[in-house]
């Protein structure tokens, strides 16, 4: 990290502070301009035991350098004298340009502000990183506002923030600053993406349908946005679009195995959602099967796409399982059962080449093996496969425990 060097300028307290007051404060100043972090910070807070101090903006001042020096340090019995030395040091700067009315110490705040930005950002980096998205989100929002009071107008800081909200699912704080840097004209198309992903959340189709098509007119060519969009069609079930959409971005790349894993996702979900119609499952579930075979031929170590092919034939086969017994229970009859059973039977058989050689793919210490594992194991016990079945469950129990546990 960059540090701005900032100057420490020997604070002279008014005479309506008394002597020992003074006195804290002058060697506070001094401990603090000598490095000595853990003196200063006895000092100054021999200093505030006096509540007149805390209507002097100089002590703010003090305070905020101090505790920026804090943050700053390498040394690690300083590192430890505070908590959120930070926060602390923003609180205390903010109280300090408050009572500063009369710009006493205009310079000591703005080389505190130009120095607290870094040091604010930088905890939003870390915030990040661990995952915390609503701290981050704020400590972002608040390094671009005190960039703000520079003239300077930090996009890149706002969209983290941004970006940050969304992943907390703070959607209306998202949406809000995702819109000021579309205003702002901010060239980076996956805002446009993330307004519209955003809307879909909230359940505003109408307005994320606008945000995708208003990126689409300024980025024809960007895939993320064209994904976007046929996601949003086939959300609102509009196959036909969504299809003509896909097919565009593969167009563009057609040997990339990433684009045709896409592309099927939502196929794939569409194709197990009761809630389409069967004959819009059915082409949803032949677009899927297509788009999975062609990334596999592109890399056929593509395990995610190996093991989804063989999920997908595996559900079809649920699904038509728990047609057959709807049906059976319903009219009675047995010979269209045995029929439905063939074709249950046949989707399942189809995906069990895929699964075994996604279980084949990975190692055993590999998270998803385990789940691989499960589902030769219902596929091996739904299709009548003894020998299998055996071997499924030894490699199961040795890694898993016994069936009777799961």
């Amino acid at each position: 990290m960059k540090r701005i060097v900032f100057l420490l300028i020997f604070i002279m307290i008014s005479a309506s502070i008394a002597q020992a007051q003074g006195r804290d404060l002058r060697r506070a100043g001094r401990q603090l301009n000598r490095g000595n972090l853990a003196d200063a910070k006895e000092h100054l807070e021999a200093a505030m035991e006096y509540e007149e101090v805390f209507e002097e903006a100089e002590i703010w001042v003090l305070k905020a350098q101090l505790y920026m020096e804090i943050a700053l340090t390498e040394e690690p019995e300083y590192r430890e004298l505070v908590d959120n030395p930070v926060d602390k040091a923003d609180a205390a700067l903010t109280k300090a340009i408050e009572l500063d009315k009369d710009d006493e110490f205009m310079l000591e705040i703005q080389q505190g502000k130009l120095l607290m930005s870094e040091l604010i950002f930088n905890e939003g980096v870390e915030a990040y990183g661990r995952e915390e998205w609503g701290a981050a989100s704020d400590y972002f929002l608040r390094a671009y506002e005190i960039n703000l009071t520079f003239e300077t107008v930090d996009t890149t800081t706002l969209y983290n923030a941004a970006l940050s909200a969304e992943l907390g699912h703070e959607f209306e704080r998202a949406i809000d600053m995702y819109k000021q840097l579309k205003d702002m004209e901010y060239d980076q198309p996956y805002v446009y993406s993330s307004l519209a992903n955003v809307s879909m959340h909230i359940g505003d189709t109408l307005q994320g349908t606008e945000f995708i098509q208003e990126g689409r007119e300024r980025y024809p060519e960007n895939l993320d946005l064209i994904f976007t969009e046929a996601n949003i069609h086939i959300f609102t079930g509009n196959i036909e679009e969504a299809s003509r959409v896909l097919n565009l971005a593969i167009e563009r790349d057609p040997e990339n195995p990433g684009l045709y894993f896409a592309f099927v996702a939502n196929y794939d979900r569409m194709a197990q959602d009761t809630l389409y119609a069967k004959e819009d499952r059915e082409f949803a579930f032949e677009e899927a099967v297509k788009a999975y075979e062609k990334a596999i031929e592109l890399d056929p170590d593509y395990f995610d796409a190996v093991y989804n092919l063989g999920a997908l034939y595996f559900n079809k086969g649920l699904g038509l399982f728990e047609e057959a017994e709807d049906r059976l229970r319903e009219t009675q009859d047995f010979a269209q059962y045995e029929e439905d059973e063939k074709e249950v039977r046949k989707a399942w058989l189809e995906g069990q080449p895929y699964l075994e050689r996604a279980k084949d793919m990975i190692d055993e210490d590999d998270p998803n093996y385990r789940t691989v594992v499960i589902s030769l194991v219902e596929l091996y016990l739904r299709t009548n496969q003894p020998d299998k079945f055996e071997e499924i469950q030894d490699i199961y129990e040795k890694h898993f425990g016994t069936m009777e546990e799961e």
